[in-house]
This record gives structure tokens, C-alpha cells and sequence, in this order.
């Protein structure tokens, strides 16, 4: 059920982004119109599709989305800082990763930003623990194992790995991390982007992560002559800071009907939900 529930939410998204939303109300549009029915309101919906996937694909729409979730994430956070306050976890959450034979780095996708990261804290930390997460598809591997070999490469102890195969959605990965690290503060590494979206799920579940951004897209300000020069580029950053803005608003009705979830049962090397050490999985 819960793999039907998110392949529906999936399915629902998709639609839900400008490319496919503004294409799809496009092609209601153009029937209408042709059939001669309702052309007026054929003509306006036409209109109303193009004029939407022209403004979201404008550096300046792209820029100021983005640049919000990002301000909200903070900045890089300091291995000092986190040792001082006691964390032992740095939980990196799993994103993007290419299943083709390659190098772990090449492997990696959008997650290479988040180990690197992940392992960049690790070593201002005495004694920590690197939580990889990440479930897969049935007959697949899981992102979290394709994500270990790289630290392990760079000089990450086996002993201070930790993988959580069973999540499929950040949601999952906040009910099963409440098992692992209780009320303790811990490191939460994911792009900068997520961090806003990732922080309430697990604060929803009276966690206490330390956000911990990475993969900034804004790097500096756009110059004027780029800021309604329409490019794939652009319409790509809108996407993705759309697919944050929809996710909170998915949560916070969630949350409004749901306010108490209780986490999810796990144990070490758990094949569906559980936490699994990197001694006993590779």
C-alpha cells in the first residue's frame, strides 16, 4: 500500500510542474479551440499555457524562487559547531544516482554534493557515525549502498558507516531516523534546496536535526540582460523549486489532519525499514 500511495504521489507531481501543467492545459486549449466549441475559451487557455512556460522559464522567476529556500537554509555548516553541541550523527539524504557501470564518484548524480559534504563533517567529528540514506526499487540496489563505496574510497572506516535502505520519500527517512537517533541533535546534509522541506518532516516528528546545506544553485546575483532571457536552465531551477514549494504544502495538509505520526519500527539490517551497518551489507 505504501508503495502504491507513492507512486501515485510521483504521478500526481508530474503534472504539477510547469513544463507538464503548462503542456497539458496547452493541448486542453488548442482542442477547444479547433473544435470550435468553446473558442474563446480555447484561445485563453492556449494563451495562458505559453505566457505560463515562457515567465517560468525566465532566469529572474528561476533566481527568485530558488534564492528563497536557499536563504532559508542558511549557510555551510561548522564541524565545530556541531561537535560542540554534541552531534554524532550526519545524516545524508539520498537523491539522483546513475546505475551504469562507473566510478563511485561518477555514480553519484546530485548525491555527490551530499557525501562529500557529509564526509566533510564527518572528519571534524570525533567518533562520528555517517548515516548514508537511500531505498531502492524492487531488484535494485539502494541508493544508500551505491552511495557508501565513495567515502569508503576517500578514507571513511567501514565501522563509521551506517546505511538506512528502507526509505523511499524524505518522510519515510524522518519516521525511520527517529528510531537511530532519538531526541539527539544530529547533522542533517542534503542540498540546500530540500533543507527547508527535510527540516520540518523531521522536526514533525519531535527530532532535532542541524540543518546542514549543500549543492547551493544561487552563486551570485544575475546580471540584468539575463533576467527575461528565456533557457532550459532556467525553466530546470523553477522545476525544482516548485517541487519544494509543493511538497510543503503537501505537508502542512498532512500535518493539519494527521498532527501525531509515530515512527516506523526499525532494526539493523531490517530489508525493508531498517537500518543497515556497512559491515553487514557489503
Amino acid at each position: 500500500m505504501e508503495a502504491v500511495g507513492y507512486f501515485a504521489k510521483k504521478l500526481v507531481s508530474t503534472f504539477c510542474y510547469p513544463l507538464s501543467f503548462s503542456l497539458l492545459v496547452l493541448f486542453v486549449g488548442i482542442i477547444l479551440w479547433r473544435a470550435r466549441r468553446r473558442p474563446r475559451a480555447g484561445f485563453a487557455l492556449t494563451l495562458t499555457a505559453a505566457m505560463l512556460l515562457v515567465v517560468v522559464s525566465f532566469p529572474v522567476t528561476g533566481y527568485v524562487l530558488t534564492k528563497a529556500l536557499e536563504t532559508e537554509a542558511g549557510p555551510y555548516a561548522d564541524p565545530s559547531e556541531l561537535k560542540r553541541r554534541g552531534v554524532k550523527y550526519i545524516v545524508v539524504l539520498g537523491a539522483e544516482l546513475v546505475t551504469a557501470e562507473r566510478t563511485p564518484a561518477d555514480r553519484m548524480g546530485n548525491s555527490l554534493f551530499r557525501v562529500m559534504e557529509g564526509i566533510r563533517l564527518w572528519r571534524g567529528i570525533e567518533d562520528g557515525v555517517l548515516v548514508l540514506s537511500g531505498g531502492s526499487m524492487p531488484g535494485t540496489s539502494s541508493e544508500a549502498e551505491a552511495m557508501a563505496a565513495l567515502p569508503m574510497e576517500l578514507g571513511v572506516p567501514r565501522k563509521a558507516l551506517v546505511l538506512e535502505t528502507g526509505a523511499w520519500d524524505t518522510e519515510g527517512e524522518a519516521r525511520i531516523f527517529s528510531r537511530l537517533v532519538g531526541k539527539e541533535p544530529f547533522a542533517l546534509v542534503t542540498s540546500a534546496l530540500h533543507i527547508p522541506r527535510a527540516m520540518r518532516h523531521f522536526q514533525s516528528l519531535g527530532l532535532n536535526p542541524i540543518a546542514c546545506p549543500c549543492e547551493f544553485k544561487i552563486a551570485r546575483p544575475l546580471l540584468r540582460y539575463q533576467w527575461f532571457w528565456p533557457n532550459a536552465d532556467a525553466l530546470l531551477r523553477s522545476q525544482m523549486a516548485i517541487h519544494e514549494y509543493l511538497g510543503r504544502a503537501w505537508l502542512t495538509l498532512k500535518l493539519l489532519f494527521r498532527p501525531s505520526q509515530l515512527p516506523i519500527k526499525a532494526g539493523l539490517c531490517s530489508p525493508t525499514a531498517g537500518f543497515c551497518a556497512i559491515e553487514h551489507s557489503l
